[in-house]
């Protein structure tokens, strides 16, 4: 059930509103492209960069798949 919703919904292209990442909704909030993560023992700053061209596709798979999965949840109770 969750492949087939999951299919369906990125064959359309269809983002879910209400998690941020319609274009109005991203219109209001824009993402850095680059964050600051600390990392070892003395927490040493480093800064990461994600490209838009990366990250935004594996946020609207992500999304797609949260709203299916959220959607099956919702029925099954």
């Amino acid at each position: 059930m969750f492949e087939s919703g999951l299919n369906l919904l990125m064959e359309s292209g269809d983002l879910p509103p209400g998690y941020g990442v319609t274009l109005d909704e991203l219109a209001r909030n824009e993402f850095d492209e680059e964050e600051e993560i600390q990392v070892g023992i003395n927490k040493n700053g480093h800064l990461m960069a994600l490209p838009h061209q990366i990250w935004k596709p594996q946020m609207e798979l992500w999304v797609q798949g949260l709203f299916v999965m959220t959607s099956i949840l919702s029925v099954s109770n």
